[in-house]
């Protein structure tokens, strides 16, 4: 922002207090690094001196980076979302100087063009003229605005007794018919990857009351196999150069919105690690290893963390490092390979000018290996290119997300050094994201320094990863499951402490005692790009209700979290796949398996040639299984008979 000659404030009750005293209203501008819209608007507002004027004379302008302050970014996206306006980023807010918004905006133009779109220099105008002429009717809507956000938090809470196993069932029929089956993906354009649904699905088909329903459990199957085939063949995947971008625009899965999101990458390696054991689709395979490779060549390693994600633009445009004209094609292919290739890849209709995204073609009329010379001549053209920028910040809730992807992935290949890899990642947050009083923070920035605080997304998801972990590391004979154990428990205890709402159920975003805190606290619960902090919470809290020392805590705290979801399920099923997974999994049941060494590495070995369920291995003399506290019997002289019992 060096560059820009608006005055921002970062987000701090200094900043309100001036609006205060100035008498001003506040801008509130919410982005994130990889963003196009964000830095356009930066380049054509924010860098030119004479709307700077109007920003700096009318307005207290704060600046907010969404992953920095995500209690901000879910305020004032759910108050544009009561104002009727559109949400996304770049996210504008105009507030009263108490934080109160009384209008939200996202993009606007400096300029009148063909969209339609009021020109930024006049929304500040207006706005700045009824808050001079009329400021008593935005007090009114910053008033009612504020209000609507508190009440939202629990406006869809349960009671325990509303409760019934077929919610499960009834979630998942919604989500199947809410499927688009000729183009895959379970919403309209523009298509989202789905990995919190899909990872319902997946766990919801493997319980028992599921398995006899054949038609339904062959309907799921239709389901998750057209929308992963659909992801890894069409334009969200970078066939060229690895992972998964944000979301395509289109129906057809044509024409991506081109950041890459680590997050996004980490939960799509899960859930194509769900799709391999299952299905054993080697094109699943190649989505996992080429995502995480893409992964560790891009954003970073497992001994330094990775960053968040990487630019959407390249030299101002959109895509610009991805997409291919014609005269490219010609250059680096030659004008026949040019030809046969454009021939069957559609332009993307996104653009004015005829471009092209790289993607898969049929085997028929170009093999597997004329494919991967094509692509390799296109690689090296653009070898001496300089990449999209990297947002270098290391998020807690991002690598927490990447150390379950990788145990997912080394289970689902076969290969103990990706589950190594998660061990090492966590040991690696441990050392880093701890402040020396014990909390944690959101943020590793690249000089080093910690956010001061974190959010409860980042404690909630970082356990969960240790949870998992912990369920295989003794059947792998490399240390005991305890400490993970007792490093998740602490997390949780801290949630409880700083998060907990004490009158009713759910945890709040951010904690009651953050520094420079937002107008007010919010609850989230609905998975947006990353599943949110509650919906986690149900399955840390469920699995230390069967593992932790204080296990009977744990389970009054699910009980009491599982009541908050009856209502919310029934009304948006589409919006709480994460919470969905965690409680068919408490429902179906979590295997606790007990033997010796040699055992516990044959049922690691065999799990992925089965169906993802949720396992907790460890050494123990004597073989045991149990299941919901039901101890199943098995001669342990059949060991194959013990496995299928472990894993079926």
């Amino acid at each position: 922002m060096s560059n820009q000659p608006v005055d921002w404030w970062p987000w701090s009750m200094e900043a309100l207090q001036k609006a205060r005293e100035l008498d001003k209203p506040v801008l509130v501008s919410i982005g994130y690094a990889s963003c196009h819209w964000c830095r356009r608007m930066e380049r054509e507002n924010y860098e030119d001196s004479y709307v700077a004027s109007i920003m700096n004379r009318h307005f207290v302008c704060i600046k907010v980076d969404r992953e920095e302050r995500p209690d901000l970014d879910l305020v004032y996206l759910e108050a544009a979302r009561m104002f009727n306006q559109s949400a996304g980023w770049p996210l504008h807010a105009f507030c009263l100087p108490d934080g109160s918004p009384f209008w939200c905006g996202t993009f606007f133009p400096k300029d009148e063009n063909e969209h339609g779109i009021a020109p930024w220099p006049q929304v500040l105008m207006r706005i700045a003229q009824h808050y001079l002429k009329a400021k008593h009717e935005l007090m009114e809507n910053g008033r009612n605005a504020l209000a609507n956000l508190a009440h939202t938090n629990n406006l869809h809470l349960s009671d325990a007794r509303d409760w019934k196993a077929d919610l499960l069932w009834e979630a998942g029929k919604a989500l199947t018919e809410s499927h688009d089956d000729e183009m895959g993906g379970f919403t309209p354009a523009p298509k989202f990857p789905s990995p919190m649904k899909m990872e319902f699905l997946f766990t919801l088909g493997e319980s028992k009351e599921m398995r006899k329903k054949t038609g339904f459990t062959d309907r799921m199957d239709e389901c998750l196999k057209r929308t992963l085939e659909a992801m890894s063949q069409g334009g969200l995947c970078d066939h060229l150069n690895g992972g998964f971008f944000r979301y395509c625009l289109d129906r057809q899965w044509q024409s991506p919105h081109f950041e890459k999101m680590l997050s996004d990458n980490a939960l799509l390696v899960s859930v194509f690690s769900r799709g391999l054991r299952k299905y054993k689709e080697s094109g699943y395979r190649e989505a996992i290893e080429g995502t995480l490779a893409w992964i560790e060549s891009n954003l970073g390693c497992v001994d330094s963390g990775f960053g968040s994600s990487i630019s959407a633009e390249h030299n101002g445009v959109e895509g610009g490092y991805y997409l291919w004209s014609l005269p490219e094609l010609s250059e680096a292919l030659g004008q026949d390979d040019a030809e046969k290739i454009t021939s069957r890849w559609l332009p993307l209709v996104t653009s004015p000018e005829l471009v092209f995204l790289p993607q898969l073609f049929s085997e028929l009329n170009f093999p597997a290996r004329r494919k991967e010379q094509i692509f390799a001549k296109l690689r090296n053209y653009r070898i001496h290119q300089k990449p999209p920028a990297i947002d270098e910040l290391r998020t807690c809730s991002s690598n927490a997300l990447l150390a379950r992807a990788y145990l997912d992935a080394g289970i689902a290949l076969g290969n103990n050094s990706l589950i190594a890899k998660s061990r090492k990642l966590l040991q690696w947050m441990s050392g880093n994201f701890h402040h020396s009083d014990g909390s944690i923070g959101s943020i590793l920035y690249p000089n080093g320094s910690l956010s001061p605080h974190a959010f409860l997304d980042d404690y909630a998801l970082w356990a969960e990863a240790l949870l998992s972990l912990a369920g295989v590391v003794e059947a792998l004979g490399v240390e005991s499951c305890q400490p993970l154990l007792d490093e998740a428990e602490n997390l949780l205890a801290g949630v409880v402490k700083n998060f907990r709402d004490e009158k009713v159920p759910g945890f709040f975003l951010s904690s009651e005692n953050m520094s420079n805190p937002g107008p007010l606290r919010k609850k989230s619960w609905y998975d947006h790009a990353s599943p949110c902090g509650n919906s986690s919470l149900l399955r840390c809290f469920h699995l230390l209700g069967l593992l932790g020392k204080e296990k009977n805590l744990w389970k009054r705290e699910f009980n009491e979290a599982l009541a908050a979801y009856p209502k919310i399920i029934r009304q948006s099923p589409d919006a709480v796949g994460h919470a969905l997974g965690a409680i068919a999994e408490a429902t179906n049941g979590v295997a606790l398996v007990g033997g010796p060494q040699e055992f516990l590495h044959m049922i690691i070995e065999k799990m992925r040639e089965k169906p993802y369920r949720p396992v907790f291995l460890h050494r123990a003399k004597e073989f045991s299984i149990s299941v919901k506290g039901k101890k199943i019997n098995c001669p342990s002289n059949k060991m194959d008979d013990l496995i299928e019992k472990a894993l079926g």
